[in-house]
C-alpha cells in the first residue's frame, strides 16, 4: 500500500492556512495463513501560516499481525505494534498537542509508542 498527499487549506483565518505533504509505504508479508509481518514508512510536513514554522515528521512501525487469512484485505487482524517517530522543534508542540494528560515526549524531537490493535469490518 502508497499513500501520497497534498493539501493546501486556504482561509481568511490565517491561523486556519496550512500547506500538508504526507507520503508512506506500508508493506504486508504473509509468513503462514494466519500470521502476517507488516511495516510502514512515513513522513509528514506541516507548513502553518500563521507561524512560518514547517513542521517535519518521520515514522517507522513494525507490526507482528494475527490474521484470518494471508490476503493484504483479509481481515480481522490482531497487531502488537511499536513505532519510533523522529521529528523537528516546530513539531513538538503538535506531537504533544492531542495528550490531555499532558506533554509524552516533552521537549524531545524522537519518542517510541508501542500498543495493540484489533481491525475488523464487516
Amino acid at each position: 500500500e502508497f499513500v501520497a498527499l497534498y493539501q493546501k487549506d486556504k482561509a481568511d483565518d490565517i491561523t486556519l492556512r496550512n500547506t500538508w505533504v504526507t507520503a508512506g509505504v506500508r508493506p504486508v508479508y504473509a509468513f503462514t495463513q494466519n500470521f502476517k509481518l507488516q511495516g510502514e514508512l512515513g513522513y509528514t510536513s506541516l507548513k502553518q501560516d500563521s507561524t512560518g514554522d514547517t513542521a517535519h515528521l518521520t515514522k517507522f512501525t513494525i507490526a507482528p499481525t494475527i490474521a484470518m487469512g494471508e490476503s493484504y484485505w483479509s481481515r480481522p487482524e490482531l497487531r502488537f505494534y511499536v513505532t519510533y517517530g523522529k521529528w523537528n522543534g516546530a513539531a513538538t508542540p503538535l506531537v504533544n498537542a492531542s495528550n490531555n494528560s499532558g506533554a509524552v515526549y516533552g521537549n524531545g524531537t524522537s519518542g517510541t509508542s508501542a500498543g495493540l490493535q484489533l481491525e475488523a469490518w464487516w
